[in-house]
């Protein structure tokens, strides 16, 4: 074998990884037939697929006040209420007041309607000749003009129908719908249309007749589902593909990302119709995610077939598929396979929210970013290997250029001169946005799910103004005393507990017992206004009581009395205020029940609404979590915990910049904005990762680190800006969306996108060059590759790892024959290790050139300059090609100050040289007769 043969060191095997990448490019056959296969099974769960979108979803299934929720509901009649909500000028017409009649006798024989409440039914005290008699408020329709006067000036006095069945102006009325629980009656969906059909039929009789409540809530989040899916899918696929195709000029490259994120969707929704997950109104943002996030790697693989094609070109060789496929492989690895794990765990983390719309959406979406990245690496080789263009250039992100240059220009003197100013001042805006945080509200309310301009969302804010909220909660004292709400004390209690409402000014209306009895009382009074409070015998208390039936008392207590229930109504739409405010109430109507009454305040919207702080505190959990992982990953790849800690900085700045936005631009945190944090993890580690390895690539062969982060920033700028404006690009096709909460997603994404091209090139980078960076992934390369230098003596008795860590933070330097490595009569404290070739060792004395000896692989050189700084006693030069190792001892101190056990054993395999090459010189000089003289440094 030859010289040159044995210096060329082994072919390296592919790893496990590679292998796996290029398994859809070796083995098309099987690939295509696995990928059809599970694709037929996914089509056959997508009949399986349901909508659901009620409300029970929003509530963790173990809240503690459920079961109470449950058995207050079943006593005094479901929160679950809809209203129908009349406003007209002329409301009060014999004509308009008939049509009324009619619409409460159609409503009434409903099957799923359990009660109704509303002027028809609401009964009113009234003295007639000194006789107290109960009636409802509008027994008889009046024959004229004047009787609907009368009638209206009646409801308007009435102090129970004010402001909660009549506006204060008598122009809008409300008629209360209980509808009976879920699961007990047809389907939110069939109580809208049925509405709907009642209404039709009398709606054009009033100038306004609509329904505000749950039923149409969930009809119109169904229909907005639909509409999202109809126009973000087509929408985020045609941006996608122009994208594609205005950075690569071809239709075959466009259709590519296209194909993948169709069939990861298919993959995505068979497997939720398999697994009996609902698409909810999250799933909207599916499409756009897959799509969006899919596509940064496929355009760096694109990338790579390009480049593949124009190294062709350069070395003047016909352009071949399989050649250009080998570079897009290449460009697939380490880096790619973290973000997509990245960004599936940080979904997959909302797997352990008690929320149910929230966790799945988090099971469907990392489900749906894990299958995108398998069918990117084994359809894309395959289809490129056999179809991929001959032509093609890359991209102006994928190259060098102009752009590339002025961004390291602008890097390097923001280095050489803002360096400390920048970091300040990022410092000091992260500190402003945090303290912005504690600010932000979070809302889990289903109404801001929707645009502000929406018909619904000001039909409820007009039924507001004019009546009272349509949301529902009840206050229920419980005594263990029978007859207990007869008592004018207790009564008086339930008064004191409506007042603190009022007070709180944050709740629209409240009802109860009390309100019955005072009411009674008032007129008893002469209708006084100051009569209206709650009678001072338990007697009086027991004939105003008489005055009404049963069935009107139930939703306010109970047959024996036990209980008492106060019903409230608000349109409160921000859950941290609401969380507030009913937290303050719990412990008032605790001190005003007393300790002899047990107190619950409960409500379906409480519990959803209380949801939002739950939602707060697990993504916030869930957050750290993904941010500890990216702290070891990055630790562990890069074998640095500075390099760790340095890889958090463009995951937490934008998520910081994104918080301090959100307040300025009163954007709440809810269930999808909450999940932006995620999204710029697992994006920015992707641009972050690139950073670190084309760093680590430079510092091989570079002592200098500054110029290594220019040169970084140089090859990485206008990739890294490409794909994230391609990403805002992508993100904001969310905006489409009919959904408030989708959209806020939407353009905060966008937005952080933005952030993290900030935090990735400067921020990043100015912190980085302290660094010396070594990938994991090269050590463990480094295998048969360097087996020639493992038994080198200076690695004796360290482990694989230990010798390619010690490797890798060395310089790789190539020289051409006579070349100097050292030259005789210099200052070095570099110390070299040959990998290939060979040198000879040349000391010159005058014009005497002496040779001293021939050094080859796994030789050590220079290692007395390395230890002591010392003058270099000859010269060392190239015979032929060669490759060395160069340890420079600054920064090997630098480097292994956390590695103290292969610092240690270096220093003591350097010792032993020495000491073999002092014994060496001595039994030499011992043989020769001449006295020893000390080592020299060659």
């Amino acid at each position: 074998m030859s010289e040159e043969a044995r210096n060329v060191p082994p072919e390296e095997p592919p790893s496990l990884l590679q292998r796996f990448f290029r398994f859809g490019a070796d083995r098309p056959a099987p690939t295509l037939a696995g990928l059809v296969l599970v694709s037929l099974m996914a089509a056959f769960g997508l009949p399986k697929v349901v909508v659901d979108s009620g409300f029970d979803r929003l509530v963790p299934r173990d809240d503690a006040e459920r079961q109470s929720y449950l058995r207050v509901a079943r006593e005094f009649g479901s929160d679950h209420r809809s209203f129908v909500y009349v406003r007209d000028p002329q409301l009060w017409t014999p004509a308009k007041l008939q049509a009324l009649e009619k619409l409460h006798e159609d409503l009434r024989q409903l099957p799923f309607v359990e009660r109704i409440d509303d002027l028809f039914t609401q009964r009113t005290v009234k003295s007639v000749e000194g006789q107290l008699t109960a009636r409802p408020l509008l027994k008889d329709i009046p024959a004229d003009a004047a009787g609907a006067e009368r009638a209206r000036r009646e409801a308007l006095e009435d102090p129970i129908a004010a402001r909660n069945l009549v506006s204060a102006d008598g122009t809008a009325m409300a008629i209360g719908i209980a509808i009976k629980e879920r699961g007990q009656g047809p389907t939110e969906k069939e109580v809208h249309e049925t509405l709907e059909k009642v209404l039709g039929a009398t709606r054009g009789q009033f100038a306004t007749l609509v329904e505000v409540g749950p039923p149409r809530i969930d009809a119109e989040i169904r229909d907005s589902l639909l509409h999202d899916m109809r126009v973000l899918v087509p929408a985020s696929a045609l941006l996608l593909g122009l994208t594609v195709f205005g950075f690569y000029r071809s239709l075959f490259a466009a259709a590519m990302p296209l194909v993948v994120a169709g069939l990861s969707l298919l993959w995505t929704f068979g497997m939720m119709g398999w697994a009996g997950i609902p698409v909810s109104i999250l799933s909207a943002m599916l499409p756009s995610l897959v799509v969006v996030i899919g596509a940064t790697e496929i355009m760096r693989m694109i990338s790579g077939y390009y480049a593949g094609l124009l190294d062709a070109r350069t070395r003047g060789a016909p352009p071949d598929r399989a050649v250009a496929t080998e570079f897009m492989l290449k460009s697939v690895g380490a880096p790619a396979v973290l973000t997509v794990l990245t960004t599936a765990l940080g979904f997959a983390s909302n797997a352990f929210a008690g929320i149910a719309i929230i966790r799945d959406f988090g099971l469907a979406a990392s489900f749906a970013i894990l299958a995108n990245g398998l069918i990117t690496v084994l359809l894309l080789p395959m289809l490129y290997a056999a179809f991929g263009p001959h032509k093609g250039g890359l991209p102006a992100f994928a190259s060098s250029g102009g752009f590339s240059a002025m961004a390291a220009k602008a890097f390097g003197m923001l280095r050489s001169r803002l360096a400390l100013w920048a970091l300040a001042l990022t410092a000091v805006l992260c500190a402003a946005f945090v303290q912005q945080a504690s600010n932000l509200y979070v809302t889990n309310e289903p109404l801001t799910f929707f645009r502000p301009e929406r018909a619904l969302v000001q039909d409820a804010r007009r039924m507001q103004q004019d009546l009272a909220g349509v949301k529902i909660f009840y206050i229920t004292l419980q005594s263990n005393s029978e007859g207990a709400f007869r008592d004018p004390a207790n009564l008086q209690r339930l008064a004191d507990i409506q007042s603190f409402i009022a007070k709180q000014k944050i709740f629209d209306r409240s009802l109860s017992l009390a309100d019955v009895v005072s009411q009674a009382n008032q007129e008893a009074g002469g209708g006084r206004p100051e009569s209206y409070r709650v009678p001072g015998t338990r007697k009086l208390v027991a004939e105003y009581l008489l005055l009404h039936p049963p069935r009107d008392l139930e939703p306010y207590v109970s047959h024996d009395y036990r209980r008492a229930n106060i019903v409230v109504r608000h349109n409160v739409r921000d859950s941290s205020t609401l969380n507030h405010h009913i937290r303050e109430l719990k412990e008032v109507v605790g001190h005003y029940a007393g300790a002899d009454m047990a107190t619950v305040v409960v409500g379906e919207n409480l519990m959803i609404n209380a949801a939002a702080d739950r939602l707060l505190e697990g993504q916030a959990a869930a957050l750290a979590g993904l941010l500890a992982v990216v702290f070891v990953v990055m630790s562990l790849m890069f074998t640095s915990i500075k390099g760790g800690i340095i890889a958090l900085v463009p995951s937490v700045v934008p998520i910081l910049m994104i918080v301090g936005a959100m307040k300025v631009l009163e954007i709440p945190l809810n269930a999808a904005t909450v999940m932006v944090a995620v999204i710029a993890i697992g994006i920015a580690i992707d641009g972050t990762i690139h950073l670190f390895a084309r760093y680590s690539e430079l510092c091989r062969s570079t002592s200098n680190y500054d110029e290594a982060v220019i040169e970084t920033v140089k090859d990485e700028a206008a990739p890294v800006i490409a794909v994230s404006l391609a990403l805002a690009l992508g993100f904001g096709v969310l905006l489409l969306s009919d959904f408030t909460l989708i959209a806020q997603f939407g353009a905060l994404a966008a937005a952080t996108m933005l952030f993290s091209i900030f935090a990735n090139l400067l921020i990043t980078p100015l912190v980085m060059s302290r660094i010396r960076l070594v990938g994991l992934y090269e050590i463990l390369a480094m295998s048969r590759q360097r087996a020639a230098l493992e038994h080198s003596s200076l690695f004796k008795g360290m482990s694989g790892y230990q010798i390619r860590k010690a490797i890798l933070i060395s310089e790789l330097l190539k020289y051409a024959d006579g070349d100097r490595l050292v030259v005789q009569g210099t200052m070095g404290r570099s110390m070299f290790l040959v990998v290939s070739g060979t040198l000879e060792v040349v000391r010159v004395d005058g014009t005497i050139e002496r040779h001293i000896a021939n050094l080859g692989p796994g030789d050590v050189f220079g290692e007395i300059g390395f230890v002591q700084a010392t003058r270099r006693t000859a010269d060392v030069r190239a015979a032929g090609p060669v490759s060395v190792l160069r340890f420079d001892h600054e920064r090997i101190e630098k480097d292994l100050v956390l590695f103290p056990h292969i610092m240690a054993k270096l220093n003591f395999n350097i010792s032993g040289i020495l000491g073999k090459r002092l014994a060496d010189i001595v039994e030499a000089r011992a043989q020769s007769g001449a006295a020893p003289e000390a080592p020299k440094d060659n």
